[in-house]
């Protein structure tokens, strides 16, 4: 399977996966997380478990992109 890389995709998805991974771990929500640090640069290892996702998502035959989710998540 040839891979197309997207930054913007694989940035987007890393925007959502590292304020999920610190809610998790603090027990806070979601949403506060990721308003919290929504101008916080996203590091060379959430890129990398982006693409790990979207690569995996991919093989799988699911949707892989991002979607704001249309209501709170915890």
């Amino acid at each position: 399977m040839e891979r197309h890389p997207d930054p913007e995709r694989e940035l987007q998805v890393a925007r959502y996966l590292s304020p999920a991974y610190v809610a998790y771990v603090a027990g806070q929500g979601m949403d506060y997380m990721r308003k919290k640090y929504a101008d916080m640069p996203v590091g060379n290892f959430w890129l990398e478990v982006a693409r790990l996702v979207i690569e995996g998502m991919t093989m799988a035959g699911e949707k892989a992109s991002a979607v704001r989710p249309t209501g709170p998540i915890q």
